[in-house]
């Protein structure tokens, strides 16, 4: 359904979004190929923690002029941008803070009997939760060197009702405080609120 050619066939951040958006769609048609995603299984954990986030990312960071070029693998980089001239001009590095033990238990539930465990959380919990996740990552990667890098930090949470927007935006805001006081050693450092395509510059 989905191949590594595919995904690092180099696109404009528009190509890039049509095809995620299009492999979503044909993903979910078919029982087998669904229940593998939300199980994150082989290449679909590539594909939800970094291809759909860049998809995102590029669609607000580049001009479409722009090439965007996911690369899989161990090396330092999530992507590579050209740009009209096929000059490279970033690259690109993403991390997704969560709860994945906790997500694989509850992907596993959806799977077999078709629903999750029940969370209760009462109102910005699960945002605020969820910054601690991010706490450490972040933590984590200002030990690292990405200067010649963007690094993305993907924040993924329900768009929450109109009644608790102002709630969580306060609580976004305090998190976007939190990150801009750790020291990164990359060119740029950004948020990336996936769900609601946003992003938050950290810095540079």
């Amino acid at each position: 359904m989905i191949t590594k050619k595919e995904i690092e066939k180099p696109r404009s951040p528009r190509g890039l979004r049509k095809f995620v958006c299009c492999r979503k769609k044909k993903v979910k048609a078919i029982t087998t190929e669904r229940h593998a995603a939300i199980q994150r299984k082989g290449i679909y954990n590539v594909f939800i923690k970094e291809i759909v986030p860049l998809s995102v990312f590029a669609l607000r960071a580049y001009s479409n002029t722009c090439r965007v070029e996911p690369k899989l693998g161990n090396q330092d980089y999530d992507a590579i941008v050209r740009d009209a001239h096929g000059d490279i001009i970033d690259y690109v590095e993403l991390t997704f803070p969560g709860d994945w033990k906790a997500e694989a238990k509850d992907a596993k539930l959806i799977v077999s009997r078709g629903y999750g465990k029940y969370h209760g959380y009462s109102a910005g919990e699960d945002i605020e939760r969820l910054g601690k996740f991010i706490q450490a990552v972040c933590l984590k990667k200002s030990k690292m060197d990405y200067s010649n890098r963007t690094l993305v930090i993907v924040i993924a949470f329900l768009t929450p009702s109109k009644q608790f927007r102002l709630l969580y935006s306060r609580e976004i805001r305090q998190i976007l405080t939190q990150v801009r006081s750790i020291s990164f050693k990359a060119k740029r450092v950004f948020l990336l609120l996936v769900e609601q395509h946003k992003i938050l510059k950290v810095y540079g």
